[in-house]
């Protein structure tokens, strides 16, 4: 594999998996007529780090490739999208492969001599590509620094870029009613007696403003009470809401700034038997978490068998209908039915109407929104202090 970007310099481009999504998305393109698709009507959707990406391609610097985008627990705002790249992880596994070196471009030149399922397997040993696990950037996309004769993805925070892209793209965002359900799902009480609501410093340099930081945090979701395993619902709010909830309502609300025209939200509710990381890992918790809507958007006959209870296939008919009709006209619900009983309205700067996926279909405005005013009020009281000059957004 050819490192041409190397040559006389210590950095490569970075975001080598989205520009490899480019290319995909660039084949859809040119060859879609030849199944019978229509070149002018794509449509992409992904979830967690398929959310992110779908955001991502949605500001990146490279021309249209898609016509409509829904964007679920993933947007690029999230703090969890951490953009600063990890210029050790080539020598580390390098070194790990038993080749020592300390310079970033003899490490890089080995890595390409080596077979890529053996580098998975060592990625994958050392945690590199979980972020969660080792609280570093890991593999995850990252701010491109400006190389000549390099067509970069993104060079800016998303939360910076401004895209003629966006003004005709219609977007579907929105995430699950309790995401950090799945994150925190076999946590201990010696973990939350020792919470430390670090997960602020992700976006936030606060410096001297740390303790004070904390504490706004800490009282408004636990009051007076310390950290421990009786506020568990209200520390996994929390991060629900740093990590997703909050970011979701920032994303949305910027892409209607840069000129987004038809932004529809949503919140994920439905608890059901398909729920997809519930069942996976026999999670018990409130409502849906993070990825369980996939559970009735795409099949798995492995893990939840055949057999589908009426009220599951009913979530499963109104999600994937909503879906369609969004990839077919840009409106979820061009008409109402019995099936959608409801008419899902697009957001404006003044109002955010969210449909609430459960049982029932349900119109309410701004999802979480006592919790959401304390963080538009958090990013403002913080706003010179937000990384990646973020200030004021």
């Amino acid at each position: 594999m050819p490192l041409p970007y190397l040559v006389g310099r210590l950095e490569v481009p970075g975001n080598q998996g989205l520009k490899d999504q480019v290319l995909a998305l660039r084949w859809i393109n040119e060859n879609i007529e030849a199944f019978g698709g229509d070149v002018s009507q794509i449509t992409v959707f992904g979830e967690s780090a398929g959310g992110m990406s779908v955001n991502l391609h949605l500001l990146s610097s490279y021309e249209r490739l898609f016509h409509k985008a829904i964007i679920q627990s993933g947007p690029a705002s999230s703090p969890w999208l951490i953009m600063e790249p990890d210029k050790t992880i080539p020598i580390k596994l390098a070194n790990s492969l038993d080749f020592e070196t300390e310079d970033i471009l003899e490490a890089l030149e080995y890595l390409a001599s080596v077979d890529v399922h053996t580098l998975v397997k060592v990625a994958h040993d050392l945690k590199i590509s979980d972020s969660t696990a080792t609280k570093s950037p890991g593999t995850l996309p990252c701010i491109e620094k400006e190389i000549d004769g390099v067509e970069s993805f993104i060079t800016d925070h998303p939360m910076n870029i401004n895209t003629p892209k966006v003004r005709n793209t219609p977007v579907i965002i929105g995430h699950t009613n309790n995401e950090y359900g799945f994150q925190y799902r076999l946590a201990d009480s010696v973990f939350f007696a020792n919470y430390d609501f670090g997960l602020l410093s992700n976006a936030f340099d606060l410096g001297d403003n740390w303790e004070d930081a904390v504490n706004d945090v800490r009282h408004f979701y636990i009051g007076d009470e310390a950290a421990n395993k009786n506020v568990a619902d209200k520390i996994t709010d929390f991060a629900s809401d740093f990590v997703f909830n909050h970011p979701t309502q920032r994303m949305a609300e910027r892409i209607l700034d840069i000129g987004g025209k038809t932004v529809y939200r949503y919140v994920f509710s439905y608890s059901g038997n398909r729920n997809l990381l519930k069942v996976l890992f026999n999670v018990n918790a409130t409502g849906a978490i993070h990825a369980d809507e996939l559970g009735y958007l795409l099949d798995n006959v492995e893990l939840f068998g055949e057999q589908v209870t009426p009220q599951d296939q009913l979530m499963i008919d109104r999600l994937t209908t909503l879906w369609t009709n969004f990839a077919k006209y840009g409106d979820p619900t061009p008409v109402t039915s019995d099936l959608l009983p409801v008419k899902w309205q697009p957001i404006t700067k003044t109002s955010q109407p969210y449909l609430n996926l459960d049982s029932d279909l349900t119109l309410g405005a701004r999802p979480f929104h006592d919790r959401m005013a304390f963080w538009d009020l958090f990013y403002k009281l913080y706003r010179n202090q937000q990384k990646y000059g973020l200030s004021g957004k």
